[in-house]
Order: structure tokens, then C-alpha cells, then sequence
């Protein structure tokens, strides 16, 4: 397994919305800023094979569909694949870059989880930490408090201490909604709009992109009787675009639907 040592360092935003008033219902809409629980890190020594973490505190989902909970000898200790999509509490990171292949994009660091059944080591790959950025909308209707969250996985990602890696990643939303008490992903609906929004990429999570590809922005929420609907402003490397995405909560679960996809303009 190569090993690469580098520091570590996440920044977090603040994160607003615009609250839209027609004959839908009014929105509040709260900005909230916080502290990310990742900071700088030492630089290990490259002659040790000492596995050496960084105690953070946050939380995250995990995702993936074989996830190996391992000790700290990096032996795997129990199968928790069906725990994906549950939240963990991370308790840290290595202070180390870890990849098991020759692609750089394949690299992740190991992360420190914790519930209140399991305790151990998993591939930060699979570890997507819920974030605070400038995509992130508080709001509250009829007294009851939603938030949309974004994720950021614990692998390489679009940049590397200010080089433009390129890698590949996905950016799962999680909406936390007090009056369904629900906390978690958001699935989404395969449809035609999906398609063009993803690059024909299946995720089966609705995502809020920020990387070198485009990055997405909800300029307004909208409260009416068929649920949550976004209008969401894309910017592209060329051009941009806006389309709206509708959130409902069916079956103790949320959902995703894209209702149209528009045209990209060129400036």
C-alpha cells in the first residue's frame, strides 16, 4: 500500500438562501456558519509505518456497497455494508494519504467512526462528512425546521494542496427535517433531466455539484402542496443553465425529482 503525507486542510463557508414569496407559503430562511472539525495536520515521518490520526470531531454517511469496519492493525473486524447511508460520528483522521492502486484518484484517508454499536476504521472513500458550505439552506415551513446539507468524501478529490487533480466525486445532499425526525440522504428520481444534469451517471442520490465540472447554486425555495421546489442556478466551465428539482417526503424517506433541465447559455 503507498502511502502519501501530506497536510490536511478543509474550508468551510457560510451558507444563505433567498426566501421566495408568491401564493406559495413564506420561507425563513436562516444562514448558519460553523467550524470544520479537520485542520492542519504534522507531517509524519516517511521513514515510519506508524498509522498515526488526527482527532477530529464530526459527523458523516457512510456509502458504499461493501464496507469493512477494521481495527487499528488495519484487519477487517466486521461487514457494515448495511449501514450505508447511516450517520456516524468521526472521531479522526489519519494523518497520512493512503492508496491501494496505482491511480492517484484512488487515494483516501483512513477515518475513525463511531455509533453506539461499532467503533473502528474505515476507507474514507466511504466516509462522506457533512459539511456547512455557501450551498447550504436552513428554512423553516409551517414551524417545522429543514436544513440541506452537503457532503464531502474522505479520498482524493477535484484538487490536491492547489493542483488540479481532476478525480472523480460524488457530493450526496442530507436533509435533516425536525418534524419528520429525519436525517439522511435524499434519493433520487432517474428521469430524462437527471440524466443531462449527471452526465448520464446514475447516482442514485440527488447532488448539489461543486467541482471543476460546474458548480450548483439554490437561489430560491418554494413551499406548495406537491412539496419542495428548488430552483437551482448551474455554472458551468462554459455557460450556465438553471432547473428545478422537487423534494418530497414519501414512505419516512426523501425524494428527488428533476422537473426540467434548461438550456445552457453562453454569455
Amino acid at each position: 500500500m503507498k502511502r502519501f503525507l501530506i497536510p490536511i486542510m478543509i474550508i468551510s463557508f457560510y451558507a444563505c438562501s433567498n426566501s421566495q414569496k408568491k401564493e406559495n407559503k413564506e420561507l425563513s430562511v436562516q444562514e448558519k456558519t460553523t467550524i470544520d472539525s479537520l485542520t492542519n495536520t504534522e507531517i509524519v515521518d516517511k521513514k515510519t509505518n506508524e498509522l498515526t490520526f488526527k482527532e477530529v470531531a464530526g459527523q458523516a454517511v457512510l456509502i458504499g456497497e461493501k464496507i469493512e469496519l477494521l481495527d487499528e492493525n488495519l484487519k477487517t473486524h466486521e461487514d457494515i455494508s448495511s449501514l450505508t447511508g447511516k450517520i456516524v460520528n468521526i472521531k479522526g483522521v489519519s494523518d497520512s494519504l493512503f492508496n491501494n492502486s496505482e491511480d492517484i484518484c484512488k487515494a483516501f484517508w483512513y477515518v475513525k467512526i463511531e455509533t453506539e454499536n461499532i467503533k473502528g476504521i474505515v476507507n474514507g472513500r466511504q466516509v462522506f462528512e457533512i459539511q456547512n458550505s455557501n450551498q447550504d439552506t436552513s428554512f423553516t415551513i409551517d414551524n417545522n425546521h429543514i436544513e440541506i446539507l452537503t457532503t464531502d468524501f474522505l479520498g482524493m478529490g477535484v484538487d490536491y494542496e492547489g493542483d488540479l487533480m481532476g478525480c472523480p466525486v460524488d457530493q450526496p445532499i442530507l436533509i435533516k427535517d425536525t418534524k419528520n425526525n429525519y436525517f439522511g440522504l435524499v434519493d433520487l428520481i432517474q428521469n430524462e433531466y437527471s440524466k443531462q444534469a449527471s452526465w448520464d451517471n446514475e447516482y442514485p442520490f440527488f447532488e448539489i455539484r461543486s467541482d471543476d465540472g460546474c458548480y450548483d447554486k439554490i437561489k430560491s425555495i418554494i413551499a406548495d402542496g406537491n412539496g419542495i421546489r428548488l430552483k437551482i442556478h448551474r455554472s458551468w466551465q462554459e455557460g450556465v443553465n438553471d432547473f428545478e428539482v422537487r423534494l418530497n417526503f414519501v414512505g419516512n424517506k426523501y425524494k428527488a425529482e428533476y422537473l426540467n433541465f434548461g438550456e445552457r447559455k453562453y454569455e
